[in-house]
């Protein structure tokens, strides 16, 4: 048997094929998610049906070549919303994550996510679901025929099996915004008090959830969030594992299972009353990549050559041996914080004899490193078990043997990195396996993860 994993990100649609008995990739195809539409300036939407267009192409590919499938999950980008009707049917672009709508400010000077936050009682940012409603509940933008909000990849579960109402996972409801976390309910009074009514908010199921169908008779499972899919794609046991990943910025993810109030991190709901605690950074791989720039401009502007990417030759460097081991410390919040975004990155401990390019680039990869540990730090306080496998996700540690031995120097403990790189693919498609019955639960089916 085969099951098919498809991840709906803001500029590509992943879709893999695993086998469903060893978990070996069989088939990857990624496609540009070109389905972008210009809009007002703070706005970043998107056209769901040509993002349906392009999960139907990976479907289809897919389902022409193996005879076999016994599942499709999906996972996706997530906070944006789009309106549907009474038949399913979008009636509005795809407002997602990046949407600046919440940001404006209203007649009075203040931001309208300000105005949410005053009203609800809950903290929000522009681009959630929520604040992106409640702006054009404000400025009578609703869609005349909207009679739902959900996700894209909520929305692309319906294409797929033929429903007209949305069916949300508590990892998808949850990352609109106002939503309880202990009881995996929305907040309908605070809501209310904003005027956002409550007809309009998709129903939610927690646990193993089947939206239906394909027309071929493949289950669909219901969506979940890309961090969360994410976690369940890349970890053998989310409880007693540390999961850390660095692309252009940074996440540390360990799991609970019980419900927290969440300080300095971020609760987020798993499955079945399991929850993840995160902690993100902003910059995590970006404050690499501004130290390669700041060599490569450099040796332009002396030499009057751009010697192209400088990683190669930066790793070289470490190699060598010669930085003072952990002794430049160097702050990489160079983007700020969740929260406090004025907050900036620094260096201190420099000498003389520290003034070098190893110990520069040791610091950097030290201060990202630095920075998770420390949210690490926060949620062992907050309950969260000591971990019994550390492992790593994301081209910052993949392309990075030297930032990888950071994390187990920290850590003491070897690092692990999963054989297959589209980790929240591979995890709906895990997800689904449990909802269609193939296995038992998700910790049985992350039992066909693989380690380089």
């Amino acid at each position: 048997m085969k099951a098919i994993g498809i991840d709906i990100g803001t500029t590509t649609v992943c879709g893999i094929v695993i086998d469903a008995e060893n978990g070996k990739v069989l088939n990857v195809e990624t496609l540009a998610n070109d389905s972008l539409i210009e809009g007002e300036t703070y706005e970043w939407i998107q056209n769901p049906e040509r993002i349906w267009e392009l999960v139907q192409k990976l479907y289809q590919e897919f389902a022409g070549t193996y005879q076999d499938i016994c599942s499709v999950g999906l996972t996706g980008q997530m906070h944006g919303i789009v309106y549907t009707d009474e038949d399913g049917q979008s009636v509005s672009p795809l407002y997602t994550w990046q949407d600046q709508s919440g940001n404006e400010l209203s007649e009075d000077g203040k931001t309208f996510v300000a105005h949410f936050i005053e009203e609800t009682g809950y903290f929000i940012a522009s681009g959630y679901g929520m604040a992106t409603y409640y702006y054009h509940m404000k400025k009578g933008l609703i869609p005349e025929k909207a009679s739902c909000i959900c996700t894209i990849y909520d929305y692309i579960g319906m294409k797929l099996t033929g429903r007209n109402v949305p069916l949300l996972t508590p990892s998808s409801a949850a990352s609109l915004g106002c939503f309880n976390l202990k009881e995996m309910v929305f907040e309908k009074r605070a809501l209310l008090e904003a005027g956002i009514r409550a007809d309009i908010l998709p129903d939610i199921e927690n646990g193993y959830v089947v939206l239906g169908k394909t027309k071929e008779g493949i289950p669909v499972g219901a969506g979940i969030g890309d961090n969360q899919a994410s976690v369940l794609g890349s970890v053998k046991n989310a409880g007693s594992s540390v999961l850390i990943n660095v692309g252009t910025g940074s996440q540390v993810s360990v799991g609970v299972d019980h419900y927290v109030k969440a300080e300095h991190v971020e609760l987020r709901p798993l499955i079945n009353g399991d929850y993840i605690l995160v902690g993100s950074g902003l910059c995590g791989g970006r404050a690499y990549a501004a130290l390669e720039n700041f060599f490569r401009r450099t040796v332009t502007e002396l030499t009057g050559i751009d010697p192209g990417a400088m990683y190669g030759k930066m790793a070289e460097m470490l190699e060598k041996g010669n930085a003072p081991k952990y002794d430049l410390q160097i702050n990489t919040r160079f983007c700020g914080t969740r929260e406090n975004p004025n907050l900036t990155g620094g260096i201190s401990n420099l000498r003389l004899d520290n003034f070098t390019p190893e110990a520069l680039i040791e610091g950097v990869q030290r201060g990202i490193a630095e920075e998770l540990v420390t949210f690490y730090r926060s949620m062992r306080q907050q309950g969260a078990r000591k971990p019994l496998c550390l492992v790593g996700s994301g081209n910052g540690i993949r392309k990075n043997p030297h930032l990888r031995k950071t994390f187990e120097s920290i850590f003491e403990m070897k690092m692990q990195i999963p054989v297959h790189k589209e980790e929240a693919a591979y995890g709906a498609a895990l997800y689904a396996m449990a909802a269609a019955g193939i296995y038992e639960n998700i910790e049985d089916a992350q039992q066909l993860i693989c380690y380089l």
